[in-house]
């Protein structure tokens, strides 16, 4: 059997730490100003914490059709920053 691989989520922390707070701020900012465009369009009001599992779903859908190393980190990191959006 194939063992566990611990750098999916080192990647996944080093990028949701790094490049992307810096490029986009922390995740609970730029989740609600995603959230802030996408309740228009849904007609209903979003949080920051949908707006984590609706990417969440993104990278499973992404996974289903094909597998890649990316998916699997990017799923690490937005559960990461789902955590960080979460006000408990």
């Amino acid at each position: 059997m194939k063992p566990i691989d611990p750098t999916i989520a080192t990647d996944a922390i080093h990028v949701v730490n790094g490049p992307r707070q810096r490029d986009y701020a922390h995740p609970r900012i730029n989740f609600q100003r995603i959230a802030d465009l996408w309740s228009p369009i849904f007609g209903i009001t979003v949080t920051p914490e949908q707006v984590a599992l609706a990417m969440i779903q993104v990278k499973v859908a992404r996974e289903i059709n094909r597998h890649t190393r990316d998916n699997l980190v990017d799923l690490v990191g937005y559960t990461l920053t789902l955590d960080a959006c979460r006000e408990d």
